[in-house]
């Protein structure tokens, strides 16, 4: 390959077991997340996680916010001088909430 080029890293994650055990199942997923991210090394890194908050969201929405601060805080990361965080976390909107 010739010329500048930056790798790039796309993951899609069903997380939503996590929220039913988000004491022990978080650090397992993050773990396993963060040895994907050392391995491959991206210049940019786009994770598209699904049910977030779980199957039981109304009960397990509270862990939302811990899920998003662990990764952010994790110093594997802190090579990224950008981040966008896109949550839908109005779960009362039957008729929006995805």
């Amino acid at each position: 390959m010739d010329g500048p080029y930056t790798r790039v890293l796309l993951i899609s994650a069903n997380v939503g077991s996590i929220f039913e055990d988000p004491d022990h199942m978080l650090k397992l997923w993050l773990s396993e997340f963060l040895k994907t991210v050392q391995h491959y090394e991206p210049g940019l890194l786009a994770l598209h996680c699904q049910e977030v908050g779980g199957k039981n969201y109304e009960a397990s929405m509270q862990h939302v916010n811990s899920f998003v601060k662990s990764m952010l805080g994790c110093e594997e990361l802190q090579k990224y001088d950008r981040v966008r965080v896109f949550l839908d976390e109005d779960y009362t909107a039957a008729d929006k909430f995805t």
